[in-house]
């Protein structure tokens, strides 16, 4: 029994080795914007009259739907409201690093042959497992441990111990318990895109099951580990129940998953891989057919996700007026005066932008997920040149972007109550297509020419991120957008349009996407 626990702390030990640096910037994140976000609260809404009216702005179902019901009303703190506004959110970023965590220690490293290797070695079957998982729960206290002694360090009005310690502890518990569910649909799934895909799944039928629970009153929200994090109501009641629901999910859905992991064959999964056709269809052979192939999903769903989110904003356009009315914080982030509505749908197209970026990025990088794999080479050994093949997914990213900012457009349009035109809305979109193929010049680029540092195009989103949603508030300089792609682009309709920093991004990004081919065709493969 002593030899076992020793293998599995050496086990853990290595799986801590490989992600000294993806999860302690997963923690600092996590806990350090928990932080930048209640730091701002106290300025946000200074009176008890400021409190209340951003508590009936909250109560709207738009608004309900996306971060949850209003708790509290009659004690209102800067504290509590934080919570309300933001904790949704750092329960989804939880749920994307747990995801994320656990696939690559499990399901993917099957899939490279990894765990074979490993299994040669004197470990038993579920020392992989159960290292993963006991990682996870590490990295989560560390996320819980640290949001709460942030802010209890930042001690904001309303703040006290078990509200921090309920807040972080909601945080943890709901990424561990995805941890717990990814791990199980790794022995599920025979293939480490299929584990991810249905993660990501559940992540948004448990969000829109939270949302239907929440503005409808009912039930819905009970089926959602979202809906039970939010029912912790930190820095009011504190309950702990919701923390115990979820954390006993967590180890149930582990207990199930390490049984299967240990009957299961190895390389296999439960739900056997669906058989393709014989005969692959003329589109599916060639370069471009291949690339949109394996990017589909995600491309779907974050469609799907874009345009649903434009429909959230664009129900507030309707009542914008009284949304900000009073709050000098929000009229500071937005930009108050007779443009109001222009400049709210400036600053949220710019940070929808902005996101848009990311499944643009994630569909030029799967180059590298498909070279690690191995099946690049499989890929080149027949006549398919590289450059064809990099160029493909280059195309397929970038119309991706198009498509992306259309959608937001058309939901952002289509429940503004009349307000604003989708046609001038599209405009805007296209506007902004520019820094997103910046972005995916950055991600392009570093592909071709060190592909092991293209994590560093998600260095550059954070930064861009933090400036461009936080700056005015935090009082940054012009200069630190400006040296950011989406900071050079005009935000319409509140700015004149210029061309000229439209073209001289797009032949940014026509620069380092040619760049990152040139090296792609000459550098090794593998």
């Amino acid at each position: 029994m002593s030899h076992n626990f020793a293998r599995l702390g050496l086990y853990a030990r290595f799986v801590g080795r490989r992600e000294r640096l993806v999860s302690p910037v997963w923690v600092v994140c996590l806990a350090g914007l928990a932080a930048t976000f209640a730091a701002l609260y106290p300025g946000l809404a200074p009176t008890p009259e400021e409190m209340a009216a951003l508590a009936a702005t909250m109560s709207n179902p738009a608004m309900v739907a996306m971060m949850g019901p209003v708790y509290g009303p009659d004690d209102l703190t800067p504290a509590s409201l934080m919570a309300q506004e933001c904790l949704i959110w750092f329960m989804v970023a939880a749920a994307v690093m747990n995801i994320f965590l656990v696939n690559r220690h499990t399901r993917a490293d099957e899939e490279l042959g990894r765990l074979e290797m490993l299994r040669a070695l004197p470990v038993g079957r579920l020392s992989g497992a159960l290292a993963t998982i006991v990682f996870a729960a590490l990295a989560n206290a560390l996320v819980s441990v640290s949001t709460a002694g942030l802010l209890l360090l930042l001690d904001i009005k309303g703040t006290t111990v078990a509200g921090a310690f309920a807040y972080g502890a909601a945080i943890g518990a709901t990424g561990l318990f995805f941890a717990g569910l990814t791990l199980l649909l790794a022995q599920l799934f025979s293939t480490a895109h299929s584990v991810s895909g249905a993660g990501f799944a559940l992540l948004g039928l448990f969000y829109v099951l939270r949302a239907l629970g929440d503005v409808g009153g009912n039930a819905l929200w009970l089926a959602s580990p979202l809906g039970w994090g939010l029912r912790v109501e930190a820095f009011h009641s504190d309950s702990a129940s919701p923390i115990i629901a979820s954390l006993g999910a967590a180890a149930v859905l582990s207990a199930v998953a390490l049984a299967i992991c240990g009957r299961r064959d190895h390389g296999a999964g439960v739900i056997p891989a669906r058989r393709g056709r014989a005969r692959a269809s003329k589109w599916l052979r060639g370069p471009l057919g291949f690339a949109w192939r394996i990017s589909r999903g995600a491309a779907l769903g974050w469609g799907a996700g874009l345009f649903l989110l434009g429909a959230s904003y664009g129900s507030v356009c309707g009542d914008i007026d009284s949304f900000v009315e009073g709050n000098e914080t929000l009229l500071q982030l937005i930009g108050g005066g007779d443009a109001l509505l222009d400049n709210y749908v400036a600053l949220i197209f710019v940070i929808m932008s902005l996101v848009a970026s990311v499944p643009v990025m994630l569909t030029v990088m799967r180059i590298q997920g498909e070279e690690r794999r191995g099946r690049l080479e499989q890929i080149f050994a027949r006549a398919v040149p590289r450059g064809r093949l990099y160029r493909a997914f280059v195309v397929v990213a970038a119309l991706e972007g198009v498509a992306l900012e259309g959608l937001f457009a058309l939901g952002l349009g289509a429940t503004a109550g009349g307000r604003l035109v989708v046609g001038e809305l599209l405009v805007i979109g296209l506007a902004y297509l520019p820094a997103i193929w910046a972005m995916l010049g950055m991600a392009a680029g570093l592909i071709g020419l060190a592909p092991k540092l293209s994590g560093l195009v998600w260095l550059v989103f954070g930064y861009t991120f933090v400036v461009l949603y936080l700056g005015r508030t935090m009082g940054l300089p012009d200069w630190a957008a400006r040296i950011t792609p989406f900071g050079n682009i005009p935000q319409l309709p509140a700015q004149t349009l210029t061309v000229a920093p439209l073209i001289g991004l797009t032949l940014v990004a026509a620069a380092l996407t040619a760049v990152g081919g040139w090296r792609f065709r000459q550098r090794d493969i593998g």
